[in-house]
């Protein structure tokens, strides 16, 4: 179901067939139904960023980042080290998921459930999440 517009008329919460019927241009429907696609990749891909590190996980991750950014780097611990190495990592794989967004927005044969079209999390990433 899709809200959908055009030429000044609004029709809320309609399928493709209740639109057809309703005279949308295919080209309108085709739209209204992409959107509906690209909220629900948006929504997965949230969904799956979240699922490895939790709001206040990553609120934690952020706070060590910055007290130990804060030291010279000679003077910070190889677990310090290790830590802002895997938020890098992490940091790129968000990237890397939100890049993931548009492509599988716009390619409605791929499915957005399936783990495979999507970026593993990276092992430093995995193990600094695992100290929050």
């Amino acid at each position: 179901m899709f809200d959908i517009s055009h030429e000044g008329r609004t029709t809320l919460s309609v399928d493709r067939e209740g639109a057809e019927e309703l005279g949308y241009p295919e080209e309108v429907i085709a739209a209204a139904e992409a959107g509906v696609r690209k909220n629900a990749v948006k929504a997965a891909c949230r969904r799956r960023i979240y699922a490895a590190a939790s709001a206040e996980t990553q609120m934690n991750m952020a706070t060590a980042a910055a007290v130990i950014s804060a030291k010279e780097a000679n003077v910070r611990t190889a677990d310090e080290a290790s830590i802002l190495s895997g938020l890098d990592d992490a940091i790129g794989w968000v990237a890397q998921m939100r890049g993931r967004v548009s492509e599988l927005a716009d390619d409605a044969t791929l499915d957005i459930a399936d783990d495979a079209n999507w970026p593993p999390l990276p092992d430093g990433a995995r193990n600094v999440v695992d100290k929050f």
